[in-house]
C-alpha cells in the first residue's frame, strides 16, 4: 500500500478518519455475528458491476441478481446490514426473508419513505424480522421527514436516509464483503442505468458497518462526516456541515496534457460543481455530462460562454424512460499536480440535500481498471442521453423529470408476478433548482462510439469482473 495515495485520498476528503477507538455512542446491539475469516483466494470479486436498461433482462437486472444472489449464498451465522432508501421489491425482501430463516443475523434500515407504495413489502420484513432492535434480525425506519443520522436545515426541507449499500460478514467463502450501488431495491433497479462496487476489504467493512451501527441508533448529527481509508479506497460518510468534497476534487484538477473528466448523476442541482466542471471545460480539460434530470441553475451554469468549448452536457428527456441514476465522477489527468485515475462513486447525488441533508456515502477509488471500466460505462449513458444543453445559450432547456411507465414489473422470477412500480425522483428539486420546460425541439446527435480506455469490458455479468489494483 503506498502511503502517498491514502494520503492524497484523505485530503481529498478532508475528514476525520474513523478508528477503532472512535467515541462511544447508543446503538442497538450489532455484536459481529462470526469471527474473522480467512479467505487466500476470495470468491467474491472486488470492483466494479453494471447494469444494461436497454439490454436483455438479465442484463438489466445484472445487480440486483448480483445482490440476491449474495443474499442467498450468505451461510448460517452471518450476518447481512442493509441500509437502502427504499426497498420495494418482493423479491429482495423475499431473499433477506429466507436468509433469516436458514440462520443468518438480517438487519435492515430503511428510510420512512420506503413502505409508502408497495407496503406489503415492509410488512413482510416486519413480519419476519421484527422490528426490535436488540434482537438478532430487524428491520426499523427512520424517524419521518428525516435520515436516522442527518436531519432538516429547514422546515420544508426532504431530509432522508438515501444510502444503497449491503454488507456481509460473509458470503460465497468471502469475508468483508461491501456492495456499494447507486440502486434502490424497486423496479428502477433494472429500468435505469445503474452501478454497484464491492470491496472486500475489513477495514473498509468496520467502517460501514460502524456507520449503519450509527444509522440504526437514529441520532441526529448534522456533520456527521467522516472517512475511512485502505488500500487505495476511501469512503466518506454523510451528511457534512460544510464545505463540499466532490467541489474539493474539482479545485485539484488541473487540465494540461488532455485532463479528461466525466460526470453523471441521477440528480444534478447543485450549481458551485456546475460552475468548476464549466471552467474545466473553458480551460482545456475535456468534459462531458449526463444527467438524469438536471436543475435549472446547474444547466445555466454549464451553458455559461467562454474562452473554450466548455463541456459537452447531455441530459434524459421524458422521452426516454430508462434515465441516468448512477452517481459517480472520473477524473483522468493532473490531480494535485501527478497524473491519476479516480472515481469517486455512491449514493450521492450533486445536489444540496445529498451533501447536507442526506444520510449517504461515496467511495474515491485510485484504480486505472476500476476507472476504465467506469469509462466504458459513461460512454453508454451518454450516448442514451437523448437532450442537450448548447454552451453559449442564455436560457438552455431543462427536462422535465423522468416518469417510468405506470407499470414496471420487478426482476424476473418464476415465482413473482409484475408489480407496479411508481418511482418518485429521488429528490424534489427546490424551486429555484426545479427543471423547467421540455426540449422538444432539442437536436439529437448521432450517438458517439461508447468511450473506452483500454480494453472495453464485457456487457454486465452476474459478478463484478474487475480486480482493484492501487495506483502509485
Amino acid at each position: 500500500m503506498a502511503g502517498g495515495v491514502i494520503t492524497a485520498l484523505a485530503v481529498g476528503f478532508g475528514g476525520p478518519a474513523v478508528s477503532a477507538a472512535g467515541g462511544v455512542r447508543p446503538r442497538p446491539a450489532l455484536s459481529p455475528a462470526i469471527g474473522a475469516f480467512a479467505e487466500k483466494r476470495p470468491k467474491v470479486p472486488e470492483g466494479p458491476l453494471f447494469n444494461q436498461p436497454t439490454g436483455t433482462a438479465k442484463q438489466a437486472e445484472s445487480i440486483d441478481r448480483y445482490v440476491r444472489g449474495l443474499i442467498a449464498d450468505t451461510p448460517k451465522g452471518a450476518s447481512i446490514d442493509v441500509a437502502l432508501f427504499r426497498l420495494r421489491t418482493a423479491a429482495m425482501a423475499k431473499a433477506l426473508v429466507q436468509a433469516h430463516g436458514r440462520g443468518v443475523r438480517v438487519r435492515v434500515v430503511l428510510d420512512s419513505d420506503s413502505p409508502k407504495a408497495q407496503a406489503d413489502v415492509y410488512k413482510t420484513l416486519v413480519k419476519s424480522l421484527g422490528t426490535r432492535t436488540a434482537k438478532a434480525s430487524w428491520v426499523t425506519l427512520c424517524p419521518a421527514r428525516r435520515g436516522c443520522i442527518a436531519d432538516r436545515l429547514d422546515p420544508d426541507d426532504w431530509s432522508k436516509n438515501h444510502n444503497k449499500f449491503y454488507a456481509f460478514s460473509k458470503t460465497r467463502g468471502t469475508a468483508n464483503v461491501v456492495v456499494q450501488t447507486s440502486a434502490n431495491a424497486t423496479g428502477a433497479m433494472s429500468s435505469r442505468f445503474n452501478d454497484a462496487y464491492t470491496s472486500t476489504d475489513a477495514t473498509l467493512y468496520k467502517g460501514y458497518r460502524r456507520y449503519f451501527q450509527d444509522l440504526a441508533a437514529k441520532k441526529p448529527n448534522k456533520n456527521y462526516w467522516r472517512t475511512v481509508t485502505s488500500q487505495g479506497v476511501s469512503v466518506g460518510f454523510f451528511p457534512k456541515a460544510s464545505g463540499d468534497p466532490v467541489l474539493d476534487a474539482l479545485r485539484k484538477v488541473a487540465c494540461a496534457g488532455g485532463t479528461r473528466v466525466r460526470v453523471t448523476s441521477g440528480l444534478f442541482t447543485r450549481a458551485p460543481i456546475a460552475e468548476q466542471l464549466s471552467a474545466l471545460g473553458h480551460g482545456g480539460c475535456d468534459v462531458r455530462i449526463a444527467a438524469g434530470i438536471l436543475g435549472a441553475n446547474a444547466s445555466k451554469a454549464l451553458a455559461r460562454a467562454g474562452t473554450g468549448p466548455g463541456p459537452q452536457t447531455r441530459y434524459f428527456t421524458g422521452r426516454n424512460a430508462h434515465a441516468a441514476h448512477s452517481k459517480y465522477l472520473l477524473i483522468d489527468g493532473l490531480f494535485e499536480g501527478r497524473k491519476r485515475r479516480l472515481v469517486f462513486v455512491g449514493s450521492h447525488n450533486y445536489t444540496w440535500d445529498a451533501l447536507r441533508s442526506n444520510d449517504e456515502a461515496m467511495l474515491t477509488i485510485d484504480n486505472a481498471a476500476t476507472f476504465n471500466a467506469y469509462l466504458a460505462n459513461f460512454g453508454r449513458v451518454f450516448a442514451a442521453a437523448n437532450g442537450r444543453v448548447k454552451v453559449g445559450t442564455p436560457v438552455p432547456p431543462v427536462p422535465p423529470p423522468v416518469t417510468p411507465s405506470p407499470e414496471e414489473p420487478e426482476p424476473s422470477e418464476a415465482s413473482q408476478e409484475p408489480e407496479p412500480v411508481s418511482d418518485a425522483p429521488e429528490e424534489t428539486p427546490s424551486p429555484a433548482e426545479a427543471p423547467a420546460g421540455s426540449p422538444a425541439e432539442a437536436p439529437v446527435e448521432p450517438a458517439p462510439t461508447p468511450e473506452v480506455s483500454g480494453a472495453e469490458p464485457a456487457q454486465p455479468t452476474e459478478s463484478p469482473s474487475t480486480s482493484r489494483r492501487p495506483v502509485a
